[in-house]
């Protein structure tokens, strides 16, 4: 969509428009004379998208994660192919804060017309919150826009492989900033945010003796996910056979509606095990037969909203992952 369609009510929502060059004096002035209100930051959270019809969402989705982390928020759309162009504006993120206090997080947006990789590095590293973390929410294909002296650095990069048309070589662009010098961030992938319920509740199916002594016989994984969230089932097989050390055999099925994961089935051998969540359900059922031995269980369903899977990730923000040891198991699967 071209920046002249951007509806001006919908940017009026971003905040008091503001002067580039003027923006460190208007936060200033945001906070003076009003002791009820007090700053708080602990990152920064950037949000880069080349798609105007996601800025709005990202605003509210912002709204949304500041009011559990207390952050710098950027909102950064570029739009490429108009003649260079940059606008502003600010506004504070407030919520009370035991009942008296009210605690505000600051967001600036902006609007880049027409510029390149530079411009997009400058608004970021100009604007961000003395020493504390970066953490960026990649929205877009990882482009021209996407190098070197921007991820160098990139605390956390978050990106939701899901949403890519052609997803094999944008895993190429992310192994190679990975195992570059300068390429020491840790990754986030909401794909793989996604399959965590259906992680959990497969090592609780498979946990018992009698079924870890027969997991070498098994030989298929089947998958249902919703229409384009076949990156989120790669993502889940491709843990599973690296944890089982095995190349079992995928088998993915799509349903238009539902969970982005609806179904996952391992089998073989006289083993199955099956995790299922039916539509609009905040649980899973959970079945293993393993020979005579069977068991059902009733576990809860994850967050599935992007703003709470971000949340999740923020208060995980120094967690461990082993989603970039399987980056070379999925790429190997989209050939």
């Amino acid at each position: 969509m071209p920046a002249t369609t951007l509806n001006d009510s919908d940017l009026d929502r971003l905040g008091l428009e503001t002067p580039i060059a003027g923006i460190d004096r208007a936060l200033k002035k945001l906070w003076e004379g009003d002791e009820a209100k007090t700053r708080a930051s602990l990152i920064n959270l950037a949000i880069y998208t080349e798609d105007s019809c996601q800025l709005m969402a990202d605003n509210e989705l912002l709204d949304d994660v500041a009011a559990q982390h207390a952050c710098r928020a950027l909102l950064i759309l570029a739009l490429p192919g108009a003649q260079p162009r940059a606008r502003a504006w600010i506004q504070a993120l407030c919520r009370p804060y035991q009942g008296k206090q009210v605690v505000c997080s600051e967001q600036i947006s902006f609007l880049l017309e027409g510029g390149d990789a530079a411009q997009v590095q400058n608004i970021v590293f100009a604007h961000l919150d003395s020493d504390l973390p970066l953490v960026v929410w990649w929205q877009a294909e990882l482009s021209k826009h996407f190098e070197e002296r921007l991820y160098s650095r990139i605390d956390t990069l978050i990106i939701d492989s899901s949403r890519w048309a052609d997803p094999g070589p944008q895993f190429d662009v992310l192994l190679a900033a990975l195992n570059a010098e300068t390429g020491g961030f840790n990754v986030r992938d909401l794909a793989w945010t996604r399959s965590h319920f259906m992680r959990t509740a497969l090592a609780a199916c498979f946990q018992d003796a009698p079924t870890c002594q027969n997991l070498s016989k098994l030989e298929t994984i089947r998958i249902t996910h919703q229409k384009g969230q076949r990156t989120t089932a790669l993502l889940l097989a491709a843990w599973i056979n690296q944890r089982l050390k095995a190349e079992l055999s995928v088998q993915l099925t799509e349903k238009e509606s539902g969970p982005a994961l609806q179904e996952l089935v391992l089998e073989g051998g006289g083993i199955r095990g099956e995790v299922r969540r039916d539509c609009e359900s905040c649980f899973v059922r959970v079945s293993l037969t393993c020979g005579d031995h069977s068991r059902e269980d009733l576990l809860p369903a994850d967050v599935d909203t992007d703003a709470d899977l971000v949340s999740e990730l923020l208060s995980r923000f120094h967690g461990s992952t082993l989603y970039s040891s399987m980056l070379p198991f999925v790429r190997s699967m989209l050939k």
